[in-house]
């Protein structure tokens, strides 16, 4: 059985001290959303701050009653956004809310004005407009050439599970920002900078069991 090269990014995704993504693959994703698609732009406000990290799945998470591990965070989060990917699979992506940035004041009305939209209960609809420009976006990175170049044959499953959450990852930091402009609050305000927030996802397979990424490479 073979391993493709996101699997041991994901292995490494989750040290204990806090909940992140490996830096490579960060670094990858973000190399990739500035080289592959120019219209791609970091987390929502980020103004030379830190890009949210996503976790998986692993250690400093705690379980809940949907049967999933959440982080501790995750389990009362700013926001949540229940979708189906392309692949079928159920899944939730959980956002945290903003912590530091330059003026902690505006970094709390951000905050406000997400956590007010994530209970509007349209939300949805509105990401799911993004999904297919993102979906094209990422089919255009390097981090799909990075797999294609790899040496090892990547499992289908799992190549198709990382299109769909970074496709989703991606259509919602654009719905978020395309409400905050709404509400007069832009992209690149120098308020957030160094400020950053935390995602996680969590999938049901087409067996209705918690997906672990690369389980079956």
């Amino acid at each position: 059985m073979t391993r493709d090269p996101f699997d041991d990014l994901l292995d490494r995704s989750t040290p204990a001290t806090r909940p992140a993504v490996a830096p490579d693959l960060e670094a990858m994703i973000a190399e990739a959303r500035a080289e592959g698609s120019p219209r791609r732009t970091p987390r929502v406000l980020v103004a030379g701050g830190a890009i949210a990290a996503l976790l998986v799945t692993g250690v400093g998470t705690a379980a809940a009653t949907d049967g999933f591990s959440w982080a501790p965070w995750a389990q009362d989060p700013l926001g949540a956004l229940p979708f189906t990917m392309a692949t079928g699979f159920v899944c939730e992506l959980r956002f945290s809310e903003y912590t530091g940035g330059a003026d902690p004041a505006f970094v709390a009305q951000v905050n406000d004005a997400l956590r007010d939209w994530y209970a509007t209960g349209d939300v949805l609809d509105e990401v799911a407009a993004y999904v297919d420009d993102a979906r094209a976006a990422y089919d255009d990175t390097a981090v799909v050439q990075a797999m294609d170049d790899s040496p090892v044959t990547p499992d289908a499953e799992h190549t198709a599970w990382v299109r769909e959450w970074t496709a989703w990852d991606w259509a919602v930091d654009d719905a978020e920002r395309a409400e905050l402009e709404r509400l007069g609050i832009h992209a690149g305000d120098e308020r957030m900078a160094w400020s950053e927030r935390s995602g996680q996802i969590q999938c049901r397979d087409l067996d209705g069991e918690p997906y672990v990424p690369g389980a079956g490479s």
